[in-house]
């Protein structure tokens, strides 16, 4: 491979010796085609133009260096192994923290899910307190209604506001309970899947390993479709 003549090799990197200034030949002309090298031409052209007249003397071109012959190949193979060995470097550290990375995310998903089935049974009896409550209070509005004959009217006004506001503040409540813990679902859901399309967790394994032994005893006889249904379904939800 031709190597531009011109090209020299200092401390920190190269270096253009027509214009003494760094370069990176991995980007510009100076491995294979220098000859279309705008530098490389405009200083040929210089170097190879005819002498002035007499009576005006040609400046000296002290900047230009004179044209080297070309590098033999080993000289560049010792030029650019250094570049090379520092990529394959560089990546190879970045591939092993990415790896590292991986493997704790998946742990932490792993951990964070199985909190996430234990602790959301709160939320879940919070919301099924809140819908008791909300039906106990349209129980006692429509008890209302049926006394109305009965009470002043500004009893039963105030009466119901005081249902009807209890009512907004509980289904308000419940709303945003169900809407949070619906996100979170969701949201963690997302997580786990992809940790369940690569894991090589115990875990994970486990519960592929039961998804595909449950299928196995539905075509065994050895259970019923109502319990694979059952059993499938509860599966599947962990793995959501």
């Amino acid at each position: 491979m031709s190597v531009c003549p011109a090209l020299r090799r200092v401390e920190g990197g190269f270096v253009c010796s027509y214009n003494n200034k760094p370069i990176d030949p991995f980007s510009w002309y100076c491995i294979g085609n220098y000859t279309e090298c705008p530098i490389f031409i405009r200083f040929s052209r210089e170097v190879t133009k005819p002498a002035a007249p007499p009576e005006a003397a040609p400046k000296p071109l002290a900047d230009v260096l004179p044209l080297a012959a070309e590098r033999p190949s080993g000289e560049f193979e010792r030029a650019i192994k250094p570049v090379i060995d520092n990529v394959i470097l560089k990546f190879d550290d970045l591939v092993k923290k990415l790896d590292g990375a991986w493997k704790e995310y998946e742990e932490n998903v792993v951990n964070i899910r199985r909190q996430w089935e234990v602790e959301k049974m709160s939320l879940l009896r919070s919301q099924e307190l809140l819908s008791r409550t909300i039906a106990e209070y349209e129980k006692r509005l429509a008890e209302l209604e049926l006394k109305r004959d009965f009470l002043p009217p500004e009893a039963y006004d105030q009466l119901r506001r005081d249902l009807e506001e209890k009512l907004a503040s509980l289904r308000a409540l419940l709303d945003e309970v169900k809407a949070k813990y619906d996100a979170l679902e969701e949201s963690l859901g997302v997580h786990f899947r992809r940790v369940l399309s690569t894991s090589t967790s115990a875990e994970v394994i486990s519960l592929k390993l039961s998804l595909s032994k449950l299928e196995e005893l539905l075509q065994e006889g050895k259970i019923s479709r109502e319990t694979y249904e059952r059993l499938k379904k509860e599966l599947e939800e962990l793995m959501k």
